[in-house]
């Protein structure tokens, strides 16, 4: 259906068809920074404040969104007019061509990409954790395992779920990084089982220990259990970082670095480090979900944003399970794709 009325409007009013886009786009924006005041949304749009304030203007008078003091917020109207268009959008726009492209080319379970640079937008990588959120929900079944990873994008995937009346468990992927509390694995783990009204489980475990720590807490009761719930776990949710970037944050020696430099390193996942070839260049001695154990998975939902990061994920794509569900946004798709 979708298809045929694009392919009707496109002879009859193109021009339509880029109206839409442009106000669908805004409606976006006003969401993931509501509320917002005139002057901001117009910069982050790169708009002059008299476009923008016709184009605002159009919104309110269409019930669409809403002005106070505060400023703009999107409506429970508009909020429902986003939903029942996301399905046209997606035909119409060109993400749905670039993510054809990327499956043909990489033989991916699929690929969801938001428009622009997350690098230029901070706001895109809240629109990447709502996308993963909504496909994620749409996997559930009753007695669904969930390993999750951290992260401040997985972080915010709790701010998209819905209540389920399926009966899910998540479960860190990892233990602690020594970074803010709020992204690391437990706390994620807990706040999307808050979200979804579901139960979770804690790994009272480091992310980075010493062979002498790390053999003996692996008998411990608790840290077996969830050892032995990642490694049969139905999905998992992580993230793909730029190498040098996750090394600082775990802290790692300034040797480690610079052998790490000397060897090529362009990204990170679960504590594996890689070259642009996929070539893994060192392990992180971890307790929790392990590389090859995704394979196995019905699904994992990997994320990354922003141009930083375009090398890291086009190394992952050497080393990416075919079960691999990916979340970009535009440059990277681009970069992909042509690289």
């Amino acid at each position: 259906m979708w298809q045929r009325l694009l392919d009707i409007q496109r002879r009859i009013a193109p021009e339509a068809i880029d109206e839409l886009l442009k106000r669908f786009e805004l409606l976006k924006r006003i969401e993931a920074n509501q509320p917002i005041g005139r002057r901001t949304l117009a910069r982050k749009l790169d708009l002059t404040e008299r476009i923008l304030r016709r184009e605002v203007d159009t919104l309110q008078s269409l019930g669409l969104i809403l002005i106070d003091k505060r400023g703009i917020t999107v409506s429970q109207a508009g909020i429902d007019v986003m939903d029942e268009l996301s399905p046209y959008i997606t035909t119409i726009d060109r993400r749905s061509d670039l993510a054809r492209g990327l499956r043909e080319k990489f033989g991916l379970k699929d690929f969801f990409i938001v428009n622009g640079d997350a690098d230029q937008s901070p706001e895109l990588q809240k629109e990447l954790s709502k996308m993963m959120a909504e496909e994620l929900q749409k996997m559930f079944f009753d007695g669904a395992v969930i390993s999750v990873a951290g992260g401040s994008t997985m972080a915010n995937v709790g701010n998209y779920l819905k209540p389920t009346d399926e009966k899910l468990l998540f479960v860190p992927a990892r233990g602690g990084l020594g970074e803010e509390v709020g992204n690391q694995a437990n706390s994620i783990a807990s706040r999307l089982a808050v979200a979804t009204g579901s139960g979770h489980k804690v790994l009272y475990a480091p992310d980075n220990v010493g062979e002498n720590v790390l053999e003996p807490l692996k008998l411990e009761p608790a840290v077996k259990e969830v050892t032995e719930l990642n490694q049969a776990s139905d999905f998992v949710l992580h993230g793909i970082g730029e190498a040098f970037t996750m090394a600082k944050r775990r802290n790692v020696s300034e040797d480690v670095l610079g052998q790490l430099r000397e060897k090529g390193a362009v990204g990170e996942t679960f504590g594996y480090y890689f070259n642009a070839e996929g070539d893994i260049l060192r392990k992180v001695k971890t307790i929790g979900l392990q590389l090859e154990d995704l394979e196995s998975k019905q699904a994992v939902l990997a994320v990354a944003g922003g141009s930083s990061k375009k090398e890291a994920v086009r190394a992952y794509m050497k080393i990416a399970p075919k079960n691999t569900l990916l979340f970009i946004d535009e440059t990277i798709a681009e970069y992909l794709l042509n690289s």
